[in-house]
C-alpha cells in the first residue's frame, strides 16, 4: 500500500521558498490587451478617438443613398431601368456586396432623380 511506513516511495520535492527578488517579481500585475480594437489615445487629460475605419465610411454612405430613395420615392430596379443602368449595380451597393457605385452610374440616376451625384451619398 502507498503512503504506509513500509512502502519506501520517494515523496514529492518542497516548494522553493519564496526570496525577496521573486515575491517582487510576483507582486508586479501582468498586463494583457483582451481587445482587439484601437484605444483612444490620452494627451494631457485629452481624449482623440481613433480613426473610423474605412467600412463605416462606406456603410454611411450606403445609410445616405437609402435615405435619399426613401425620401424621393425611388424604387432601385425601377430607377435603374429609368437611368439605363442595371439593376444590380444599385441592389449590389444596398446589399453590401460592391462597395461603390461607379460614378458614371451616379451621374444617370443623379440626372433621371434631378439631383446632384453628390446629394446621392450625403
Amino acid at each position: 500500500m502507498r503512503g504506509t511506513p513500509s512502502n519506501d516511495a520517494p515523496k514529492p520535492p518542497a516548494p522553493p521558498a519564496l526570496t525577496a527578488k521573486t515575491r517582487a517579481q510576483a507582486s508586479q500585475p501582468v498586463r494583457t490587451v483582451a481587445s482587439r480594437f484601437a484605444k483612444p489615445a490620452v494627451l494631457m487629460h485629452e481624449t482623440s478617438a481613433p480613426k473610423p475605419a474605412k467600412g463605416e465610411a462606406i456603410r454611411a454612405q450606403r445609410d445616405a443613398f437609402r435615405a435619399f430613395m426613401t425620401k424621393n420615392r425611388l424604387r432601385p430596379t425601377e430607377w435603374a431601368r429609368a437611368a439605363g443602368v442595371a439593376p444590380g449595380e444599385i441592389l449590389g451597393f444596398l446589399t453590401g456586396q460592391t462597395r461603390s457605385v461607379a460614378p458614371a452610374t451616379l451621374e444617370k440616376l443623379a440626372a433621371i432623380a434631378k439631383a446632384s451625384p453628390e446629394d446621392l451619398l450625403r
